[in-house]
């Protein structure tokens, strides 16, 4: 990494353009020395942190099967001290789906505002798992209210990035899944993939497009090109397409097997993210903390996934 970024430096400061650092780890291997260099080197930081200890603890485990929720939150603690903030990662599933607003107002007490939520697109959704989003991201949404009603300000990506697609009267071409164009994803042994999400276990033949150390392989990158997007039929005359991220070509993967045809379980996830994120909008219009806080997108460039 040291090295990476040095070489990027290098190339920031030929080009004259300003390069800006994200990195997110489960937290465990977190150091002095490494919190130093990322202070130095102005790294964000995020780390991955599921929730609480019994809801951590189900899915992020060490070998011999003991949760590393402990080890995570000491090392949150000593990144805080060091970088002054930090982003946390929440990755939920259908086992953890229920528990989200109690992981949310976990990491608030603990110091942590800026939250990211996001489901487990490599787990198994039925039905009975995905219909609970719309409740849930309403219960998500009440909270947030609840928060900025009471003066706390707080980020969660769920309710942010869709207000500010709202506001922008929807997603721009920009916006959208560029995988394979201007997104990449490196693996260890240098294979090159559209998406660092498409990576894997560095073993899918199918979405490999060359490796730095040979070349592109430039008729799998034309196929794979042709199939960004959505064709999903449905979407076309969708009250809430434009808000939607149906285009996610790493999601739709996961989810379907093809990169341009999204799932049912996305759709539902969608949906009631729109919903959420639209009855915040409409019910802290007037909060001065509230406007204060997207205000700070454009001043502070505050970093959110779309």
């Amino acid at each position: 990494m040291k090295k990476i970024i040095g070489y990027i430096r290098k190339k920031e400061q030929e080009s004259g353009k300003a390069i800006c650092f994200n990195v997110t780890t489960n937290g465990t291997l977190l150091t002095q020395t490494i919190l130093d260099f990322f202070k130095d080197e102005n790294v964000n930081l995020c780390v991955s942190i599921d929730g609480p200890a019994y809801v951590h603890n189900l899915n992020r485990c060490y070998k011999n099967g003991q949760g590393s929720f402990e080890d995570v939150v000491r090392k949150i603690e000593l990144a805080v001290t060091q970088l002054g903030t930090l982003q946390v990662n929440a990755v939920y599933g259908p086992d953890t789906i229920e528990f989200l607003v109690k992981t949310i107002s976990f990491f608030t007490q603990i110091g942590i505002p800026v939250i990211h939520l996001n489901p487990n697109i490599s787990s198994f959704w039925d039905e009975n798992s995905y219909i609970k989003f719309q409740e849930i991201y309403m219960r998500i949404a009440n909270h947030y209210i609840q928060c900025y009603q009471e003066g706390n300000e707080i980020a969660i990506n769920l309710i942010d990035s869709k207000i500010i697609v709202m506001l922008k009267d929807g997603y721009q071409i920009t916006d959208m899944c560029s995988m394979g164009e201007t997104e990449w994803g490196f693996a260890p042994s240098g294979n090159i993939y559209p998406c660092e999400r498409l990576i894997g276990e560095d073993n899918n033949s199918s979405l490999c497009l060359g490796n730095i150390h040979t070349s592109l392989d430039l008729k799998r990158r034309c196929s794979l090109l042709k199939h960004r997007g959505n064709r999903n039929e449905e979407c076309e005359t969708c009250l809430w397409q434009k808000f939607c991220m149906n285009w996610c070509g790493c999601t739709n993967y996961y989810l379907t097997g093809y990169t341009d045809l999204t799932g049912p379980m996305m759709c539902e996830s969608e949906k009631g993210a729109i919903l959420a994120a639209k009855h915040v909008l409409f019910s802290l219009k007037e909060n001065e903390l509230f406007l204060d806080h997207f205000m700070s997108y454009l001043h502070e460039r505050r970093p959110y996934y779309p």
